[in-house]
């Protein structure tokens, strides 16, 4: 859905917005290019990047999570490295004018840690940047959407991402122009029935190897993956009728909205 709406053509000044307001920087170039990664071998497994923009001497990175797991920040290193490495590899000098920045954007960091932080690579000792030019930003979903709606609060259009149909009407009803735009094309995205059956790669990979090379090991943690994908979708369910219950939207309506009981909401307004 995110690359529906903000990779499409004709979308590249949403998509640039919604960039430069997380890294706080006006851009007076930008392109999406291929999000493919080369393979170095046959045994590599398949690299795809979700979003890859040049941006004046940038390189912009963007990986979309919808859950936190163990290895996750490896996995993510690991595709800006190789964007890293295959720009410095074609110049003529180490030290160039190129900058590197991945932007994750992530469901399951839980609301303890804060709404952006921004990681370099230090030496350990002395604290000093090891490499000047390479940056993450690590962006908490949770910590954003669990707070109360405020108009002036900045990272309002970050909640866009993950809100369903009804919580998104109600933000873009009190947002700015871009949170209006991103309604839009998600309406737009929704409406379109092609999109009803896109499998990403990552879902195909899945698949196939559920399919071919599943072991009890493999088994174990696919049922396991899908418990917690459960439980997130549960989280998320009572996350949206927590904010439908402050925006007034009668119970009922709610439980028609989000699937969960009566008593479920009623205990959430007890809360």
């Amino acid at each position: 859905m995110f690359k529906a709406v903000f990779c499409t053509p004709g979308n590249e000044k949403i998509l640039k917005e919604f960039v430069e307001r997380i890294l706080k920087r006006k851009f007076k170039t930008f392109k999406i290019i291929s999000p493919e990664l080369t393979k170095n071998n046959i045994y590599e497994k398949g690299k795809y990047l979700d979003v890859l923009i040049k941006t004046d001497n940038l390189f912009v990175n963007i990986e979309i999570n919808s859950h936190n797991y163990n290895g996750l920040s490896e996995r993510n290193f690991s595709y800006i490295a190789l964007v890293y490495a295959s720009h410095i590899k074609v110049g003529e000098e180490y030290n160039n004018d190129l900058d590197f920045v991945q932007i994750n954007l992530t469901v399951g960091l839980g609301t303890n840690q804060p709404e952006i932080s921004v990681s370099s690579i230090i030496n350990k000792d002395t604290l000093k940047l090891k490499v000047r030019n390479l940056d993450i930003y690590d962006v908490n979903l949770d910590k954003i959407n669990s707070r109360c709606y405020n108009e002036d609060d900045e990272y309002n259009f970050l909640k866009m991402i993950t809100a369903p149909k009804e919580e998104l009407e109600f933000l873009a009803e009190k947002g700015d122009t871009l949170m209006k735009k991103i309604k839009d094309e998600v309406n737009r995205v929704n409406d379109e029935n092609y999109f009803a059956n896109f499998i990403s790669v990552e879902e195909d990979e899945r698949k196939i190897r559920n399919t071919y090379y599943a072991n009890g090991v493999e088994e174990g943690e696919a049922r396991g993956e899908i418990r917690g994908e459960k439980r997130g979708k549960e989280n998320a369910l009572i996350e949206t009728a927590k904010n439908l219950l402050k925006y007034g939207m009668p119970i009922n309506d709610i439980v028609k909205n989000t699937g969960l009981s009566k008593k479920k909401i009623k205990s959430l307004q007890q809360m």
